[in-house]
Protein backbone atom coordinates (compact mmCIF):
# COMPACT_ATOMS: atom_id res chain seq x y z
CA UNK A 1 0.00 0.00 0.00
CA UNK A 2 1.27 3.48 -0.89
CA UNK A 3 0.50 6.91 0.54
CA UNK A 4 -1.97 7.45 -2.29
CA UNK A 5 -4.11 4.64 -0.86
CA UNK A 6 -4.02 5.63 2.81
CA UNK A 7 -6.27 8.71 3.10
CA UNK A 8 -4.76 9.68 6.45
CA UNK A 9 -1.57 11.66 5.89
CA UNK A 10 -0.90 14.21 8.63
CA UNK A 11 1.32 16.98 7.22
CA UNK A 12 4.86 17.66 8.40
CA UNK A 13 4.99 20.58 10.85
CA UNK A 14 7.52 23.31 11.59
CA UNK A 15 9.16 24.82 14.65
CA UNK A 16 9.70 28.56 15.17
CA UNK A 17 12.98 30.38 14.57
CA UNK A 18 14.46 33.83 14.13
CA UNK A 19 15.55 34.74 10.57
CA UNK A 20 18.93 33.29 9.52
CA UNK A 21 21.13 32.63 6.49
CA UNK A 22 22.18 29.12 5.49
CA UNK A 23 23.07 27.40 2.24
CA UNK A 24 21.52 24.26 3.74
CA UNK A 25 17.98 25.72 3.61
CA UNK A 26 15.40 26.79 1.05
CA UNK A 27 13.39 29.91 1.95
CA UNK A 28 9.86 30.49 0.65
CA UNK A 29 6.83 32.62 1.62
CA UNK A 30 4.68 31.50 4.53
CA UNK A 31 1.27 31.23 2.91
CA UNK A 32 -1.51 32.32 5.26
CA UNK A 33 -4.21 29.76 4.54
CA UNK A 34 -5.37 26.23 5.32
CA UNK A 35 -2.90 23.34 5.10
CA UNK A 36 -4.07 20.73 2.63
CA UNK A 37 -2.91 17.32 1.39
CA UNK A 38 -4.18 16.82 -2.18
CA UNK A 39 -4.69 13.31 -3.61
CA UNK A 40 -4.86 12.99 -7.41
CA UNK A 41 -6.23 9.81 -8.97
CA UNK A 42 -6.66 10.40 -12.68
CA UNK A 43 -8.75 13.55 -13.03
CA UNK A 44 -10.31 13.04 -9.60
CA UNK A 45 -8.95 15.07 -6.67
CA UNK A 46 -9.50 14.80 -2.92
CA UNK A 47 -8.57 17.64 -0.55
CA UNK A 48 -7.86 16.83 3.10
CA UNK A 49 -7.00 19.32 5.85
CA UNK A 50 -4.55 18.70 8.69
CA UNK A 51 -7.33 17.25 10.84
CA UNK A 52 -7.89 14.62 8.11
CA UNK A 53 -11.25 16.14 7.14
CA UNK A 54 -12.31 15.94 3.49
CA UNK A 55 -12.69 19.53 2.22
CA UNK A 56 -13.22 18.74 -1.48
CA UNK A 57 -16.86 19.82 -1.73
CA UNK A 58 -16.11 23.10 0.09
CA UNK A 59 -13.80 24.25 -2.72
CA UNK A 60 -15.41 23.10 -6.01
CA UNK A 61 -13.23 25.49 -8.04
CA UNK A 62 -10.18 23.41 -7.08
CA UNK A 63 -11.52 20.22 -8.67
CA UNK A 64 -10.12 21.36 -12.04
CA UNK A 65 -6.50 21.75 -10.91
CA UNK A 66 -5.78 18.17 -11.94
CA UNK A 67 -5.55 19.62 -15.46
CA UNK A 68 -2.33 21.35 -14.34
CA UNK A 69 -0.77 18.19 -12.90
CA UNK A 70 1.12 16.08 -15.45
CA UNK A 71 0.50 12.76 -13.76
CA UNK A 72 -2.49 10.62 -12.84
CA UNK A 73 -1.27 9.39 -9.45
CA UNK A 74 0.09 12.10 -7.15
CA UNK A 75 -0.04 13.25 -3.52
CA UNK A 76 0.85 16.90 -2.92
CA UNK A 77 1.28 19.02 0.19
CA UNK A 78 0.28 22.65 0.01
CA UNK A 79 -1.92 25.45 1.27
CA UNK A 80 -5.39 26.57 0.25
CA UNK A 81 -5.53 30.37 0.12
CA UNK A 82 -7.77 33.14 -1.14
CA UNK A 83 -5.64 35.71 -2.91
CA UNK A 84 -6.28 39.45 -2.87
CA UNK A 85 -3.93 41.59 -4.94
CA UNK A 86 -1.59 38.62 -5.18
CA UNK A 87 -1.38 38.05 -1.41
CA UNK A 88 -3.20 35.53 0.80
CA UNK A 89 -6.16 37.06 2.68
CA UNK A 90 -7.01 34.80 5.61
CA UNK A 91 -10.15 36.73 6.54
CA UNK A 92 -11.63 36.01 3.09
CA UNK A 93 -10.68 32.34 3.38
CA UNK A 94 -12.11 32.15 6.90
CA UNK A 95 -15.49 33.30 5.63
CA UNK A 96 -15.66 30.02 3.69
CA UNK A 97 -15.06 27.79 6.72
CA UNK A 98 -18.01 25.73 7.92
CA UNK A 99 -20.26 26.50 4.93
CA UNK A 100 -22.36 23.42 4.05
CA UNK A 101 -25.10 24.79 1.81
CA UNK A 102 -24.24 23.89 -1.83
CA UNK A 103 -25.75 27.09 -3.20
CA UNK A 104 -23.75 29.23 -0.78
CA UNK A 105 -20.59 27.20 -1.47
CA UNK A 106 -21.00 27.87 -5.19
CA UNK A 107 -21.61 31.57 -4.63
CA UNK A 108 -18.52 31.92 -2.44
CA UNK A 109 -16.37 29.96 -4.89
CA UNK A 110 -17.19 32.59 -7.53
CA UNK A 111 -16.92 35.65 -5.27
CA UNK A 112 -13.71 34.65 -3.47
CA UNK A 113 -12.14 31.74 -5.38
CA UNK A 114 -9.46 29.65 -3.70
CA UNK A 115 -5.99 28.81 -5.01
CA UNK A 116 -3.92 25.76 -4.14
CA UNK A 117 -0.27 26.63 -3.42
CA UNK A 118 1.79 23.47 -3.99
CA UNK A 119 5.11 23.21 -2.13
CA UNK A 120 5.87 19.48 -1.74
CA UNK A 121 5.21 16.12 -3.35
CA UNK A 122 4.83 12.92 -1.33
CA UNK A 123 3.90 10.37 -3.98
CA UNK A 124 4.34 10.13 -7.76
CA UNK A 125 3.14 7.36 -10.08
CA UNK A 126 3.24 4.47 -7.61
CA UNK A 127 6.34 5.62 -5.71
CA UNK A 128 6.33 7.21 -2.24
CA UNK A 129 8.84 10.07 -2.09
CA UNK A 130 8.83 11.01 1.61
CA UNK A 131 12.26 9.48 2.27
CA UNK A 132 13.90 11.37 -0.60
CA UNK A 133 15.62 14.70 0.16
CA UNK A 134 13.59 17.86 -0.30
CA UNK A 135 15.85 18.92 -3.20
CA UNK A 136 14.78 15.84 -5.18
CA UNK A 137 11.12 16.25 -4.24
CA UNK A 138 11.10 19.89 -5.34
CA UNK A 139 12.71 18.96 -8.68
CA UNK A 140 9.99 16.35 -9.29
CA UNK A 141 7.31 18.82 -8.22
CA UNK A 142 8.54 21.43 -10.71
CA UNK A 143 8.44 18.78 -13.41
CA UNK A 144 4.73 18.01 -13.09
CA UNK A 145 3.06 21.29 -12.03
CA UNK A 146 1.94 24.03 -14.42
CA UNK A 147 0.62 27.23 -12.85
CA UNK A 148 -3.05 27.84 -13.54
CA UNK A 149 -6.07 29.84 -12.47
CA UNK A 150 -6.41 27.89 -9.20
CA UNK A 151 -2.99 26.32 -8.63
CA UNK A 152 0.46 27.86 -8.17
CA UNK A 153 3.87 26.39 -7.44
CA UNK A 154 5.45 28.03 -4.38
CA UNK A 155 8.73 29.73 -5.30
CA UNK A 156 11.84 29.78 -3.12
CA UNK A 157 15.47 30.82 -2.88
CA UNK A 158 18.46 29.26 -1.16
CA UNK A 159 20.80 30.60 1.54
CA UNK A 160 19.84 34.30 1.94
CA UNK A 161 17.10 33.93 4.52
CA UNK A 162 17.44 37.26 6.33
CA UNK A 163 17.08 39.41 3.21
CA UNK A 164 14.30 37.19 1.92
CA UNK A 165 12.45 37.53 5.23
CA UNK A 166 12.72 41.34 5.15
CA UNK A 167 11.45 41.52 1.58
CA UNK A 168 8.61 39.06 2.26
CA UNK A 169 7.31 41.25 5.10
CA UNK A 170 7.54 44.36 2.89
CA UNK A 171 5.43 42.61 0.26
CA UNK A 172 2.80 41.77 2.89
CA UNK A 173 3.48 38.10 3.71
CA UNK A 174 3.22 37.09 7.38
CA UNK A 175 6.60 35.39 7.37
CA UNK A 176 8.87 32.85 5.70
CA UNK A 177 9.33 29.08 5.81
CA UNK A 178 12.88 27.69 5.99
CA UNK A 179 13.26 24.05 4.89
CA UNK A 180 16.44 22.01 5.02
CA UNK A 181 17.49 21.00 1.52
CA UNK A 182 18.47 17.48 2.56
CA UNK A 183 15.41 16.80 4.74
CA UNK A 184 13.02 13.88 4.35
CA UNK A 185 9.28 14.47 4.72
CA UNK A 186 8.40 13.53 8.31
CA UNK A 187 4.68 12.73 8.32
CA UNK A 188 2.86 14.25 11.29
CA UNK A 189 6.06 15.39 13.02
CA UNK A 190 7.24 18.85 14.06
CA UNK A 191 10.91 19.11 13.13
CA UNK A 192 13.89 21.49 13.13
CA UNK A 193 14.19 20.63 9.44
CA UNK A 194 11.26 22.97 8.77
CA UNK A 195 11.21 26.35 10.53
CA UNK A 196 8.71 29.22 10.66
CA UNK A 197 10.29 32.68 10.55
CA UNK A 198 7.75 35.26 11.75
CA UNK A 199 7.95 38.87 12.90
CA UNK A 200 6.25 38.09 16.21
CA UNK A 201 6.07 34.99 18.34
CA UNK A 202 2.80 33.10 18.10
CA UNK A 203 1.12 30.37 20.07
CA UNK A 204 -1.95 28.26 19.43
CA UNK A 205 -4.19 28.59 22.48
CA UNK A 206 -7.52 27.13 23.53
CA UNK A 207 -10.42 29.54 24.04
CA UNK A 208 -11.60 28.62 27.54
CA UNK A 209 -14.02 31.50 28.03
CA UNK A 210 -14.65 35.19 27.47
CA UNK A 211 -15.10 38.26 29.61
CA UNK A 212 -18.34 40.23 29.61
CA UNK A 213 -18.08 43.20 27.26
CA UNK A 214 -18.40 46.79 28.43
CA UNK A 215 -19.17 50.03 26.59
CA UNK A 216 -18.93 49.55 22.83
CA UNK A 217 -18.12 45.88 23.46
CA UNK A 218 -21.24 45.22 25.54
CA UNK A 219 -23.05 43.42 22.68
CA UNK A 220 -20.12 40.98 22.31
CA UNK A 221 -17.20 40.41 24.70
CA UNK A 222 -14.18 42.14 26.17
CA UNK A 223 -11.48 39.49 25.86
CA UNK A 224 -10.98 35.81 25.20
CA UNK A 225 -9.70 33.73 28.11
CA UNK A 226 -6.80 31.60 26.83
CA UNK A 227 -5.43 28.28 28.00
CA UNK A 228 -3.13 25.46 26.88
CA UNK A 229 -2.15 22.05 28.17
CA UNK A 230 0.87 21.83 30.46
CA UNK A 231 3.36 18.95 30.68
CA UNK A 232 0.94 17.01 32.89
CA UNK A 233 -2.00 17.29 30.49
CA UNK A 234 -3.82 19.92 32.56
CA UNK A 235 -5.28 23.14 31.20
CA UNK A 236 -3.25 26.16 32.28
CA UNK A 237 -4.33 29.80 32.01
CA UNK A 238 -2.17 31.79 29.54
CA UNK A 239 -3.85 35.16 29.97
CA UNK A 240 -6.57 37.03 28.11
CA UNK A 241 -6.53 38.63 24.67
CA UNK A 242 -8.65 41.69 23.99
CA UNK A 243 -6.96 43.18 20.92
CA UNK A 244 -6.71 42.19 17.29
CA UNK A 245 -10.47 42.14 16.69
CA UNK A 246 -12.56 43.97 14.12
CA UNK A 247 -16.25 44.73 14.58
CA UNK A 248 -17.00 41.91 12.17
CA UNK A 249 -14.78 39.37 13.92
CA UNK A 250 -16.20 40.30 17.34
CA UNK A 251 -19.72 39.50 16.16
CA UNK A 252 -18.67 36.34 14.34
CA UNK A 253 -16.68 34.97 17.29
CA UNK A 254 -19.52 35.79 19.68
CA UNK A 255 -21.84 33.68 17.51
CA UNK A 256 -19.39 30.79 17.91
CA UNK A 257 -19.01 31.25 21.68
CA UNK A 258 -22.67 31.40 22.68
CA UNK A 259 -23.55 27.76 21.90
CA UNK A 260 -20.41 26.63 23.77
CA UNK A 261 -21.21 28.28 27.11
CA UNK A 262 -21.05 26.06 30.18
CA UNK A 263 -21.50 26.55 33.91
CA UNK A 264 -18.44 24.40 34.58
CA UNK A 265 -15.18 26.30 35.15
CA UNK A 266 -12.97 25.27 32.24
CA UNK A 267 -9.56 26.14 33.71
CA UNK A 268 -8.54 25.04 37.22
CA UNK A 269 -6.98 27.42 39.72
CA UNK A 270 -7.13 31.20 39.90
CA UNK A 271 -7.94 32.99 36.65
CA UNK A 272 -7.54 36.75 36.73
CA UNK A 273 -9.65 38.83 34.37
CA UNK A 274 -10.83 42.47 34.22
CA UNK A 275 -14.51 41.45 34.10
CA UNK A 276 -16.80 38.51 34.81
CA UNK A 277 -15.95 35.38 32.87
CA UNK A 278 -18.35 33.26 30.86
CA UNK A 279 -16.81 29.80 30.47
CA UNK A 280 -17.08 27.82 27.24
CA UNK A 281 -16.29 24.25 26.28
CA UNK A 282 -12.62 24.17 25.20
CA UNK A 283 -13.05 23.38 21.51
CA UNK A 284 -12.01 26.60 19.71
CA UNK A 285 -8.35 27.31 18.94
CA UNK A 286 -6.93 30.82 18.52
CA UNK A 287 -3.55 31.78 17.11
CA UNK A 288 -2.20 34.59 19.30
CA UNK A 289 0.81 36.82 18.77
CA UNK A 290 2.80 37.94 21.80
CA UNK A 291 6.09 39.62 22.81
CA UNK A 292 7.27 37.03 25.32
CA UNK A 293 6.12 34.84 28.20
CA UNK A 294 6.18 36.32 31.72
CA UNK A 295 7.73 34.54 34.71
CA UNK A 296 4.30 33.25 35.73
CA UNK A 297 3.70 31.79 32.24
CA UNK A 298 1.34 34.44 30.94
CA UNK A 299 1.47 35.96 27.46
CA UNK A 300 2.87 39.48 27.37
CA UNK A 301 1.08 41.91 24.99
CA UNK A 302 -1.10 39.24 23.35
CA UNK A 303 -2.96 40.04 20.15
CA UNK A 304 -5.38 37.81 18.27
CA UNK A 305 -4.07 36.71 14.90
CA UNK A 306 -6.97 34.46 13.90
CA UNK A 307 -9.07 31.50 14.89
CA UNK A 308 -7.64 28.18 13.71
CA UNK A 309 -10.43 25.87 12.56
CA UNK A 310 -7.83 23.50 11.12
CA UNK A 311 -6.23 22.82 14.51
CA UNK A 312 -7.36 20.68 17.41
CA UNK A 313 -7.27 21.77 21.08
CA UNK A 314 -5.15 18.68 21.76
CA UNK A 315 -2.32 20.37 19.81
CA UNK A 316 -2.18 23.40 22.12
CA UNK A 317 0.64 23.23 24.66
CA UNK A 318 2.05 25.88 26.97
CA UNK A 319 5.56 26.81 25.87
Amino acid sequence: MTLLDEHNISPMLAKTSDPFDSKDYYFEPKWDGMRCIAYFRGRKIELQNRNLTDMTRTYPELTIISENVKSNRVVLDGEIVVLKNGLPDFELLQSRFGVDNPIQIGRLSRRMPATYIAFDILHLDGQDLVNQPLSDRRRKLRGIITDGAHILLSQYIREKGRAYFTNALKLGFEGVMAKKVSSAYQIGRRSDDWLKLKKVKTIDAIVAGYTVGRGSRSPTFGALVLAAYDAYGRLSHLGNVGTGFTDTSLKRIMQLLKPLETRKKTVPGEVKAPADIRWVRPVLVAEVGYVNMTHDHKLRAPRLVRLRFDKSPSECFAK
